[in-house]
């Protein structure tokens, strides 16, 4: 049972993570120009999508490790291993993608931050099974805040996105050592196991969530991507703008399910699944009617909201904004799946459905986008999600029944 304390720190968390990256558009578009915010949309973009390699789906897998198959200093071990590969994959990327070298600076600088995230999750993970998912939440919302803050002060200081950057990844650096590090000590020895089979294993095993997690972050990113290659900075800044609404409804989902990992792994491990499969029922229905009162917001005030607090013209993309909302809800739907499924230890099938999205989003952005603009970068967007959310939901169904009658 999750207790008042915990949902109400993994609430807040979920707001401050999803904030972060509207909270940043909003502040280098306001202090830096529209172009600026553009070139640092792009670069937050690519940071996350190289995210995906350190996430490496182990965050999820090892709240889900409800006999604790393995222990926290293997989990903490295979962490480190990911996001020294994520670092060095940033630098390739960065040297090969025909960046400027600001742009470069700045994108290496992101995927730093997404480096303390990363390690900071396998904490939170080791705290969440110890039913101490407020201290998870803690941890977040400390080291969000301080991000902010520190990135508002020296951009509105020095104007200076990269030195901005360098700020922010020091500050969310303090932040967890001298929280998570401190705190973990509470309830698990700190170390690096050597068990160098169990780590293998580990990351073996949490391939199939990363392969899903990385095709993912490229599905949501792949219209950004067809923008930068056709469109101007400007109208990636009024793009990723357009997106905020949505994440509103990916924050509903996040805030629901996190604090029911364990609850989940538990329920599955002992069979009860006409009881898992009711809260899965749930979750997704509570999305659902999230998305028709988002819609529904956003077709009254939604631009003109976002135009103010922008400071930009957004009257011409009202359509767009509609268009990237139902992209929302199904990639919102999309999640709770994920989660299932690998709650129910399906992920290597997960893959599949992400395979075949992930080839729609290689293919549709480009021909959209050339032919529609922002437009088409928002029908593509929801044509790829709906994709995934009907392989997932195919895989579901089918892995279901099959696990029930076994």
């Amino acid at each position: 049972m999750v207790k008042k304390s915990e949902f109400i720190w993994n609430t807040i968390a979920s707001i401050s993570a999803s904030a972060l990256s509207a909270v940043l558009l909003l502040i280098t578009t306001r202090i830096n120009g529209v172009d600026d915010a553009g070139m640092f949309s792009i670069a937050f973009a690519s940071a996350t999508v190289l995210n995906a390699i350190a996430d490496y789906g182990m965050r999820v897998f090892q709240v889900t490790d409800t006999e604790r198959k393995y222990g926290f200093d293997v989990y903490l071990s295979a962490r480190w291993v990911v996001v020294m590969l994520m670092m060095a994959a940033a630098l390739i990327y960065t040297f090969f993608s025909g960046y400027t070298p600001v742009k470069a600076a700045v994108c290496i600088c992101l995927t730093g931050f997404r480096f303390v995230d990363a390690l900071s999750e396998t904490f939170q993970g080791e705290f969440q099974l110890n039913n101490r998912l407020d201290i998870a939440g803690k941890s977040v919302f400390f080291r969000m805040a301080a991000s902010i803050s520190v990135f508002l002060a020296v951009d509105g200081m020095t104007r200076n996105i990269l030195i901005s950057c360098l700020a922010m990844v020091a500050a969310n650096l303090i932040v967890m050592c001298v929280f998570d590090v401190k705190l973990i000590k509470n309830y698990v020895k700190l170390s690096i196991s050597r068990e160098t089979g169990a780590i293998k294993k580990v990351l073996l095993e949490c391939f199939p969530l990363f392969f899903s997690t990385f095709l993912n972050l490229y599905i949501i990113n792949a219209p950004k991507y067809a923008i930068d290659r056709m469109l101007s900075y400007e109208m990636q800044t009024y793009f990723n703008i357009l997106y905020l609404p949505t994440f509103t409804i990916n924050l509903m989902s996040i805030f629901v399910l996190k604090p029911m990992l364990l609850s989940l792994g538990i329920m599955w491990n002992e069979k009860k699944y006409k009881k898992f499969g009711g809260i899965i029922a749930k979750m997704a229905l509570s999305i659902v009617v999230l998305t028709f009162v988002v819609e529904a917001g956003s077709a009254l005030v939604g631009i003109p909201l976002l135009s103010i607090i922008f400071g930009v013209n957004l009257e011409p993309f009202k359509s767009s904004l509609l268009i990237l909302i139902l992209s929302g809800g199904f990639s919102a739907l999309s999640v709770v799946l994920f989660y299932a499924l690998t709650t129910m230890r399906c992920q290597k099938k997960v893959s599949f459905a992400y395979i075949a999205a992930a080839v729609a989003g290689f293919i549709l952005p480009g021909i959209m986008v050339s032919a529609y603009k922002i437009t088409g970068a928002a029908i593509s967007s929801v044509l790829i999600s709906i994709i995934l959310f009907l392989g997932l939901l195919i895989i579901f169904i089918y892995e279901g029944k099959r696990q029930i009658k076994k």
